[in-house]
């Protein structure tokens, strides 16, 4: 598979200037490429740039409102957002906000968000909680692409969380879908030409399968079995029976939906300072992430703490990244259709 290298800073800036182009305001384009430039150089290239052609699409085809009507209401350390079937990351981004704000009057804030569309990373804004002094839960329900254990009928999401608090000088960060897998890296795989693991999806019969692209039009099995299934649903009570969102099996796929997406979040936030002196837990959690990095290792394996490899990839990030030429072509063809310049 061919990659270019390019500016990170130039590619930024071309794909913010298609979403002004397509009525984005600009702080809103800002908001959702900070966080898929979050994702790309972290490794997370399933939900990085690639992501910009199905929210383009869907904005030209007005699935989704590039200019939302956003509105929050807030009962004691509650809050309910309706994302106004804007841009997930623009509202996801308001639900943290107002978490942390609830937290740091109340020692805990939850939100929950509904009528929003794809949010990228849950991994994004854990860590944004984290930064904040807090432990930090993310989480969103997604389109029907998994079935119950056991079962062949797509009726749940690949549902990611992600949660996050804060050490020393590392952060924790869990964040991973319910399902094997998320469909974005299968999405990679099959762009890669390369075979999925053994265990990751059936094909639309019920047959294991290792080609992605019978996994993309089959049916994706959770992780764990019937612990991933418990957690999907876990995660649909929380992020649509709560917001009044839809469920996954009333929802519908980011890339091939015709309907508005009525996606739902839910973000917790838990003030560190309201239980104990930040800097006390602070200085045990780092403890705890050393020793379990210090410990006996298996062959061929490094420890590492949950977060830690994209941390580190962020750490050494430099101005040019490598990216595929697909999704390069996407953006030159993008800019040149939709960006700000060529709007009257």
């Amino acid at each position: 598979m061919v990659r270019k290298e390019v500016s990170r800073t130039d590619i930024q800036k071309r794909a913010e200037e298609i979403l002004i182009g397509l009525h984005v305001p600009a702080q809103d384009a800002a908001c959702v490429l900070d966080v898929i430039m979050d994702a790309e150089i972290s490794g997370v290239e399933s939900h990085g740039l690639m992501r910009l052609k199905p929210y383009a699409d869907r904005i030209r085809q007005k699935i989704i409102n590039p200019e939302p009507d956003i509105r929050t209401t807030v009962n004691g350390a509650s809050a309910h957002i309706d994302g106004g079937n804007g841009l997930g990351q623009v509202a996801m981004t308001q639900a943290v906000k107002v978490s942390l704000q609830l937290a740091k009057e109340y020692g805990i804030g939850a939100v929950t968000v509904c009528r929003s569309n794809h949010f990228g990373t849950a991994a994004y804004y854990a860590n944004m909680m984290a930064k904040a002094g807090c432990i930090g839960l993310a989480a969103s329900m997604a389109g029907p692409t998994m079935a119950p254990f056991g079962g062949m009928d797509l009726l749940l999401g690949t549902n990611p969380f992600a949660i996050a608090f804060p050490g020393e000088t590392d952060i924790f960060c869990g964040d991973m879908a319910t399902s094997a897998t998320a469909k974005g890296k299968i999405r990679i795989y099959e762009k890669k030409e390369q075979s999925i693991p053994l265990g990751w999806a059936l094909d639309k019969d019920g047959n294991d399968t290792t080609d992605p692209g019978e996994a993309i039009n089959g049916i994706l099995l959770p992780m764990g079995g019937h612990k991933g299934y418990a957690l999907a649903m876990a995660v649909d009570a929380v992020c649509a029976l709560l917001s009044g969102a839809c469920l996954s099996c009333e929802s519908a796929s980011v890339f091939s939906s015709a309907q508005p997406a009525n996606t739902g979040h839910f973000v917790a936030a838990v003030d560190i300072a309201h239980f104990l002196p930040e800097e006390e837990f602070r200085i045990r959690a780092q403890r705890w992430f050393d020793r379990l990095k210090a410990s006996r290792p298996r062959s061929g394996f490094r420890i590492m703490i949950p977060g830690e490899p994209e941390a580190k990839k962020r750490t050494v990030a430099g101005e040019t990244i490598s990216i595929l030429s697909e999704t390069l072509d996407m953006i030159e063809d993008y800019h040149q259709k939709y960006a700000v310049k060529k709007v009257s």
